[in-house]
């Protein structure tokens, strides 16, 4: 072989090698998986509430949102990604979600904006927000809705199983009011255990969801910070097992210690910072719920439910309230429901008195849509938001 031929056949050689080094090299432009999500909840309000005279019937449209989650499968192992979510709060738009999360079969962690991890069981209420003083611990530093339910916070849970039992540690900080003496910085943290069967089980075992949580929040207290503390407990259990006609119950209990200067006139309706006193305040409450489910042919139609709760301000004399909310969900189609409400308020004395009483009639239209999916999820986006129907 002369020498012409030798180059020839090194070249092509070179050549060929350098084609399957490129074959092998992998576009790092790779389309993350993108999902879509949201609901608009339309209903009319008819309202006669002692606690705030002046509000009137109304179409209400809060609590309607957007969300779109963004992901990756990560070189080694896991899924990288971002939540960006904006909802209606008080006729205006807001972002509730914006936050980076990564997981695995091992753990889950997440930083940014995404909801305050300050209740456990999600009762069958049109909204969230319904029965917000019995089921949430409240923020001390804001009256505003919207802070009692979102916050910045990074989050690390370590799933024990690699299947429905977890434990998680938090800390960050609580939407403030605009001039509201508050504390700086970091102002919360939490840890907790949560149970939570899949969604396809979730008919056919006993216990669905259960956890313990305890909430450690900062509050100013005549110029100085002090910290308090707050323990939840929760759990959602079938009282039978048929997937087809399924009836369930679920129950929540709050401690809150307090931080021990609050007074009847602080926690009062009447008092323009009710809500961050109440929150301030110690107090127990207990909300229970009774579900029945309409599944023919494992398809969910039609729910009706019956929620009571009673919350109790131990420092405060007759400073009790009760509510009771009976509730009619009709499921027209996929994502499309049809919704009836009764909510009825009782407060003692040394809240103000009287009673408030809500009827809200209207509807529901969910959406979900995954493109470029190659992941495999382990919740649907929509578990972001309120599940008022399981």
């Amino acid at each position: 072989m002369n020498f012409k031929s030798i180059f020839i056949a090194a070249v092509i050689s070179l050549l060929t090698a350098a084609q399957q080094a490129a074959a092998l090299e992998v576009d790092r432009e790779v389309l993350p998986r993108t999902t879509l999500g949201g609901r608009v909840i339309a209903t009319v309000d008819a309202v006669d509430l002692d606690s705030d005279p002046t509000h009137e019937d109304e179409i209400n449209l809060e609590d309607s949102s957007v969300l779109m989650r963004f992901d990756k499968r990560m070189y080694q192992d896991g899924v990288a990604g971002a939540v960006i979510g904006f909802k209606t709060v008080e006729e205006s738009l807001k972002f509730h979600q914006l936050f980076a999360f990564y997981w695995n079969q091992n753990i889950n962690t997440e930083i940014g904006l995404t909801r305050v991890r300050n209740s456990i069981v999600e009762f069958p209420t049109i909204r969230d927000d319904d029965l917000l003083s019995y089921t949430h611990v409240g923020n001390a530093s804001s009256n505003e809705e919207f802070d009692q339910l979102y916050g910045k916070h990074i989050a690390f849970d370590w799933f024990v199983d690699r299947k429905i039992q977890k434990v998680g540690i938090w800390t960050g900080t609580r939407g403030n009011e605009e001039g509201f003496d508050a504390p700086d910085g970091f102002d919360y943290y939490g840890a907790g255990y949560i149970y939570e069967q899949p969604e396809d089980f979730r008919y056919v075992k006993w216990i669905r969801h259960a956890g313990l949580v305890y909430d450690a929040q900062k509050v100013r207290v005549g110029g100085t910070d002090e910290w308090m503390g707050a323990w939840v407990a929760g759990i959602e259990f079938n009282l039978n097992m048929n997937p087809v006609n399924n009836w369930s119950m679920g129950l929540q209990a709050i401690s809150n210690e307090g931080e021990g200067s609050v007074t009847a006139a602080d926690i009062s309706y009447t008092n323009p910072d009710a809500v961050s006193n109440q929150a301030r305040a110690k107090y127990n409450s207990l909300v229970a719920s009774l579900r029945y489910t309409g599944r023919p042919m494992l398809l969910t139609r039609w729910q009706v439910a019956l929620t009571a709760a009673y919350k109790d301000y131990s420092d405060v004399n007759d400073a009790t309230q009760m509510s009771i909310v009976p509730n009619v969900v009709y499921r027209l189609g996929q994502g499309v429901d049809l919704l009836a409400q009764y909510k009825y308020t009782d407060y003692g004395d040394g809240l103000g008195g009287g009673s408030d009483n809500t009827v809200q009639l209207g509807v529901s239209f969910s959406l979900e849509a995954m493109f470029n999916d190659n992941i495999g999820e382990r919740d649907s986006i929509i578990n972001l938001e309120h599940g008022y129907i399981k």
